[in-house]
C-alpha cells in the first residue's frame, strides 16, 4: 500500500520503519518499585509485533524514592537487566524504542538541587543508552515538572529559572546539555511539550509561548519535538473523550502544523487520531513528520499491522478513557 504513513523515515537520528509512534502511555505494569515485569514485556512485544515504528515508553522515574507506583524507574543500574530485555523485545520485531524520562516533583528547588537534578537526568539518559535504547524523550508536558517550569501560572521563581520564557526553558536546556555530554552529541533526544495548557484565564502556557519555546528547543539541539496539550486545571486534558467523527480527530493538528513550519527538527503530532485517512492527510498537507497514538494501541496493539495489511477501518478505540486504571492500562472491551 503506497501511503506516506508507511514510509521509512529518519526521525531525529533514528531510522524508523514507518511514521507511526506509540506515544508515552501510563500503563502501571511495572513492579511497585519500578522493575520490568513479564506483563510489560508482553505488552511491548505485542506493540512491536504490531509494526509500530517507534515505541516511547511510559514515563520512567529518574530519582530514587519518587512516588511512581508501578511505573518504570531508571535511577540506578539495578534496573538495567530488565530494561535490556524490554529493548530486545522491541528490536527483535524491528521497532525502535526510547524511554520517556520525567519527574513530577516540585518547582521549589534550590539552585544546588536543580544542578543535582540535571545531573541525575543525564545519568538516567546514559543508563538508557547502556540498556540499548535508541534515544530518549524528555517529558515537558501535561503538568509534569518541566511543564510547570514552562508555565507562568505555576512558575513564580524570581531567579534565572523563572520570569521570561528564556529563563523558564533554561532547566530543559541544561538537561539537554547534560544528556549530550554524557551520551554523545549523536544520541537522539526528543522533547514533548504542550501546545497549550488550555487554561480558561490564559494564565498558563499558551500557544504563542509554545511556538517560541519550540524554536528555543530546536535551536538548542533537541532532535525532535512531540506536540500535545492540556494539564490539570485546563479546559481540556491530554486525552479527550467522545471522538466519534473525523472532524473531532487530531485536536492538536493546527498547533503542530504551525510549529512544523517554523522549526527545522521533526515535529510529531499526538492527540485523538483514529483514522488512517486523517493521519495520511496530515502528513501530506503539513510539515508534520510522524503520528503518535496511545489509546488506540491499548485497544488494538496490532492496529498498524492491520492497516498495513489493507484493513483500513478506523481504530476500534471509542475514547472512553476507561483504559487507564491503577491495576494496569487495558481496554475494557479486550477482557
Amino acid at each position: 500500500m503506497n501511503k506516506k504513513v508507511f514510509e521509512k523515515i529518519n526521525l531525529g537520528g533514528i531510522e524508523v520503519n514507518n511514521r507511526f509512534i506509540r506515544s508515552a502511555t501510563v500503563v502501571q505494569k511495572a513492579t511497585i518499585d519500578g522493575y520490568v515485569t513479564e506483563d510489560l514485556l508482553d505488552m511491548y512485544r505485542e506493540l512491536s509485533e504490531g509494526q509500530v515504528g517507534l515505541i516511547i515508553t511510559g514515563t520512567m522515574g529518574i530519582i530514587e524514592g519518587a512516588d511512581n507506583s508501578k511505573l518504570l524507574r531508571i535511577h540506578d543500574d539495578s534496573y538495567l537487566e530488565g530494561l535490556k530485555k524490554l529493548v530486545d523485545v522491541a528490536h527483535k520485531n524491528h521497532s525502535k524504542i526510547i524511554p520517556q524520562l520525567g519527574h513530577g516533583g516540585t518547582l521549589q528547588m534550590t539552585k544546588a538541587e536543580i544542578q543535582s537534578f540535571v545531573e541525575q537526568f543525564g545519568e538516567a539518559a546514559l543508563r538508557s543508552k547502556k540498556a540499548g535504547f535508541d534515544g530518549v524523550q524528555v517529558h515537558a508536558a501535561h503538568g509534569f515538572l518541566f511543564s510547570k517550569f514552562l508555565s507562568p501560572y505555576h512558575n513564580r521563581r524570581t531567579d534565572e529559572y523563572g520570569g521570561s520564557l528564556e529563563n523558564r526553558t533554561r532547566i530543559m536546556l541544561e538537561v539537554l546539555d547534560s544528556i549530550k555530554t554524557k551520551c554523545g552529541t549523536d544520541f537522539p533526544v526528543f522533547i514533548k511539550i504542550n501546545s497549550s495548557d488550555f487554561f480558561e484565564n490564559g494564565n498558563g502556557f499558551t500557544f504563542e509561548e509554545c511556538k517560541e519555546a519550540a524554536k528555543i528547543f530546536a535551536d538548542a539541539g533537541f532532535d525532535a519535538i512531540e506536540i500535545s496539550g492540556g494539564a490539570a486545571g485546563g479546559e481540556y486534558g491530554p486525552a479527550r473523550s467522545k471522538i466519534h467523527l473525523k472532524e473531532q480527530e487530531a485536536y492538536h493538528k493546527d498547533y503542530a502544523a504551525e510549529i512544523a513550519q517554523e522549526v527545522s527538527i521533526p515535529v510529531i503530532l499526538v492527540g485523538g487520531i483514529r483514522s488512517i485517512e486523517v493521519a495520511e492527510d496530515i502528513l501530506e498537507e503539513t510539515n508534520i513528520e510522524a503520528i503518535s497514538l496511545s489509546r488506540p494501541l491499548i485497544r488494538e496493539p496490532k492496529l498498524i499491522k492491520r492497516w498495513v495489511e489493507g484493513n483500513t477501518e478506523k481504530a476500534k478505540c471509542i475514547s472512553c478513557n476507561r483504559c487507564f486504571n491503577p491495576e494496569g492500562a487495558s481496554c475494557i472491551f479486550n477482557k
